[in-house]
C-alpha cells in the first residue's frame, strides 16, 4: 500500500492537535455496509446539484446524479474520531500537494472537485457515521488566489446548505499561511515528544532535526 507524506502529516494532526484516538488514512467505503438516510442523502445530492448549477453555472458530479455510485466512490486522506466525555467528534480531511499549486486542470474544474469531494465526504459521514456534526477539511499548502477566491463562496454556500439540512458541523478549507500555521507548525512543535515508527512525517523530521543538531544547524 502507497503511503503518502500528506496522508501521514494530517494523520500525526488528527492524533496530536485534534486528540483523535482512533485515526485511519485512506479511508474508502465498503460495499458491505448498509446505508442510512437514504432519502435525506439524495435530498442533499439533489439540493447541491442545483445550487451550483443554478448560481454558478457549474456541474459538481457532472453528470453522474447516482446516489449509491456517488457514495461507493467515497474515500478520505484521513478520517479521526475523538471521544471525550462520552461524545463523539468526527474529523474528515482530503489533502492535495501540487508544487506548482492545486491543479486539477481548470480553475473551474478544480473548484467542483473540491466541492464534489466536500459534499460526499458529508454524505458518507452521515450515512455510514451517523455522524452530522463532522469537520469536513480539504488542504493543501498551496492554493492561487484565483482558485481560493473562486472556491471560498462556493464553501460558503455550501455549509449554508448543509446547516438547512440539518448539519451541524462545517466544511473548511486550510491553504497556504493556514495550512502552515494551523497544521504544519503545531506539528513540528510537538514533534520531539513522539516516538511512533508509524508517523512517517514526524520521523522525517525528527531525522533532519538529528542531522542539523549534529552539523550545530538546529
Amino acid at each position: 500500500m502507497k503511503i503518502e507524506m500528506g496522508e501521514s502529516l494530517f494523520y500525526s494532526w488528527l492524533r496530536h492537535v485534534k486528540a483523535c484516538q482512533i485515526v485511519q488514512t485512506n479511508w474508502k467505503v465498503s460495499p458491505q455496509w448498509p446505508l442510512q438516510h437514504e432519502e435525506e442523502l439524495a435530498e442533499l445530492l439533489s439540493a447541491t446539484d442545483n445550487l451550483f448549477s443554478t448560481k454558478y453555472g457549474y456541474k459538481v458530479f457532472k453528470k453522474n446524479t447516482s446516489l449509491s455510485q456517488i457514495i461507493q466512490q467515497g474515500e478520505c486522506d484521513a478520517v479521526g474520531l475523538s471521544i471525550a466525555n462520552g461524545r463523539v467528534s468526527t474529523y474528515a480531511v482530503d489533502v492535495a500537494f501540487h508544487e506548482a499549486g492545486l491543479n486539477y486542470g481548470s480553475k473551474e474544474t478544480t473548484i467542483c472537485k473540491i466541492i464534489a469531494k466536500s459534499v460526499r465526504t458529508a454524505m458518507c459521514l452521515y450515512g455510514y457515521f451517523d455522524a452530522k456534526d463532522a469537520e469536513i477539511v480539504f488542504a493543501s499548502p498551496k492554493i492561487y488566489p484565483a482558485v481560493l477566491n473562486g472556491v471560498a463562496p462556493c464553501v460558503d454556500d455550501l455549509n449554508t446548505l448543509l446547516r438547512e439540512k440539518g448539519f451541524k458541523g462545517e466544511v473548511r478549507i486550510i491553504a497556504n499561511d493556514e495550512f502552515n500555521s494551523e497544521v504544519l507548525d503545531p506539528i513540528l512543535a510537538m514533534s520531539g515528544g513522539v516516538a511512533d515508527t508509524s508517523e512517517l512525517f514526524l520521523r522525517s523530521y525528527q531525522m533532519l532535526q538529528m542531522f542539523r543538531a549534529k552539523d550545530g544547524q538546529a
